[in-house]
């Protein structure tokens, strides 16, 4: 009796070390593609500074190329 006791031990003990290494797995694999989201964030947000830069710099030469026509503009008349 005691011997089938501790055989279902160890197959419970060795099912609860089976499920503690997968967690572990996931856990590892969480963790990389985490780490790889975290670099493609912050290639994304580099990536949208340079384009809000070139925003400004194409709506700083419409506002100076508007204003320069206004001035033409009021020459002329």
């Amino acid at each position: 009796m005691e011997h089938e006791v501790n055989e279902n031990c160890k197959d419970h003990i060795n099912r609860i070390d089976k499920r503690l290494e997968e967690g572990d797995t996931k856990l590892d694999d969480h963790s990389n593609k985490i780490t790889r989201l975290d670099a493609n964030v912050s290639n994304v947000t580099k990536s949208l500074d340079g384009l809000s830069k070139a925003l400004w710099g194409v709506s700083a030469s419409i506002v100076a190329g508007l204003f320069a026509f206004f001035i033409w503009y009021v020459q002329t008349k």
